[in-house]
C-alpha cells in the first residue's frame, strides 16, 4: 500500500518501478521518471494507454467510455493517461517492444510567445511560437498548449517545425469557431504569452533503410511536415510518398512549404481533394486518401507507415496495410481526437 503522498507501480515482468504522487496520473509519472509506457492522445479518448492491472485499483475519471466501458474496468483495465493510483499497482506490460525507439524526452513545461498568427487554408491556421528555452524534440511529436483564460485547460497540437528549430515552434491548427483554444486564434495577436509543454507522442520518425509512407488529412498536415522536414535536413536517403487529404482546393495551399522538397529529398506527393469544384480542372486523386492509399499501395510488407489525423481515417487506412502485409511495430499513428463535445476535432487539429 502506498503512503498518502505517493504510490509505487511495478511493470510485470520487465521490473520497471516508478512512483505516481498523489493526484498524477500514472502516464504522467512514467513520463517524468522516463518509463516508457504506450499513449496517444493523453486525455482518455483514445486505448492507446490501456494496460491490465494485476493488483491494485485506480480512479478512471475522464476515461471515455468507448476507450474504457464499464466492463473492461471491473476487469482490471485502465488507461494509464487519465489512472490516479488510489493504491500501489503492479501493471501487465506484454507490448512488444519498439527497438527502433529512440531514448525518451522528459516533458517539461515553460513560457512561449506568439511570434505569428494567420489563416492558412480552408480552415487551417498557422501559429508560430517562441519558447524561453531551446525546445527538444522528435520529428513527428506534439507538445500541450495552456488555454487562455482557463487554469489547468491544455490542448494538444503536433509540431510542424524540423526538431533543430530550437526555440521556434510552428503548428498548423484547424481552427473551430468556439472551440476553446482554436477559436481564440482569430483575435491573437504577437506578443501574447501562451504556456507549454512537452514533447509528448511516440509516432515520431523512426531510422532505418525502408522506404516511408506519410498518409494525412486536414491538420494531420502537421507532425508530418515536421518529418519531412527533418529528412531534407538530415538528407535521408530514404524514399519518401506523402498523400495528403484536403476537402476542397484551397487546402492544397498548405503543401505549398514542400514544393521544393523533392529537390532535396526522394518525395512523392500525392494530395487527394475530397470534393473539387465543378468545373476546377483538378485532374489529381479525388475521394479518401483510404481509396488513394488502395490504389498505390500493391504491398506493404516493405513500408514504414505515419498515418495523422481523424481517427476513422487513421483507423481504415492501418486496417488496409494490414490487410497488404505491414509488419508489427511499423504503423505509427497521430490519431486527432476531440476534447469536448463543443470540439468535435478539437484535439491537435
Amino acid at each position: 500500500m502506498g503512503s498518502d503522498s505517493q504510490v509505487t507501480v511495478r511493470m510485470d515482468p520487465a521490473g520497471a518501478t516508478f512512483v505516481v504522487p498523489a493526484g498524477e496520473t500514472v502516464l504522467t509519472a512514467a513520463e517524468r521518471q522516463g518509463v516508457v509506457l504506450n499513449y496517444g492522445c493523453r486525455h482518455g479518448n483514445c486505448s492507446s494507454c490501456k494496460y491490465f492491472l494485476l493488483d491494485g485499483d485506480c480512479d478512471h475519471t475522464g476515461a471515455s467510455p468507448y476507450s474504457l466501458s464499464e466492463a473492461e474496468r471491473e476487469d482490471g483495465w485502465a488507461l494509464m493517461c487519465v489512472a490516479r493510483p488510489l493504491t500501489d499497482l503492479v501493471i501487465r506490460d506484454d507490448h512488444p517492444p519498439d527497438l527502433r525507439a529512440l531514448p525518451p524526452l522528459t516533458p517539461r513545461e515553460q513560457q512561449a510567445t506568439v511570434l505569428g498568427v494567420g489563416a492558412l487554408a480552408d480552415n487551417l491556421w498557422h501559429l508560430e511560437l517562441g519558447v524561453e528555452e531551446p525546445f527538444e524534440f522528435y520529428a513527428g511529436q506534439f507538445m500541450e498548449i495552456g488555454v487562455p483564460g482557463q487554469e489547468g485547460a491544455w490542448r494538444a497540437y503536433s509540431i510542424s517545425s524540423a526538431p533543430s528549430a530550437g526555440r521556434q515552434l510552428e503548428f498548423v491548427l484547424k481552427h473551430i469557431p468556439g472551440g476553446a483554444f482554436s477559436g481564440q486564434l482569430t483575435t491573437m495577436e504577437v506578443g501574447d504569452s501562451l504556456r507549454t509543454r512537452g514533447p509528448f507522442g511516440d509516432g515520431y520518425l523512426r531510422s532505418g533503410t525502408d522506404p516511408v509512407l506519410l498518409v494525412g488529412v486536414g491538420s494531420g498536415i502537421g507532425p508530418l511536415l515536421s518529418i519531412v522536414r527533418h529528412a531534407i535536413e538530415t538528407r535521408d536517403r530514404r524514399a519518401f510518398t506523402f498523400i495528403y487529404g484536403t476537402k476542397t482546393m484551397d487546402g492544397l495551399r498548405a503543401l505549398q512549404t514542400l514544393t521544393q522538397a523533392s529537390e532535396a529529398l526522394d518525395l512523392t506527393l500525392v494530395p487527394c481533394v475530397a470534393e473539387p469544384a465543378f468545373g476546377s480542372g483538378w485532374a489529381g486523386s479525388t475521394g479518401s486518401v483510404t481509396t488513394v492509399v488502395q490504389r498505390l499501395v500493391d504491398d506493404a510488407s516493405g513500408l514504414d507507415a505515419y498515418l495523422c489525423g481523424h481517427p476513422d481515417m487513421c483507423d481504415a487506412v492501418e486496417r488496409l496495410l494490414e490487410a497488404k502485409g505491414i509488419r508489427p511495430r511499423r504503423v505509427f499513428l497521430d490519431r486527432f481526437f476531440s476534447t469536448s463535445a463543443q470540439e468535435p476535432s478539437a484535439l491537435v487539429t
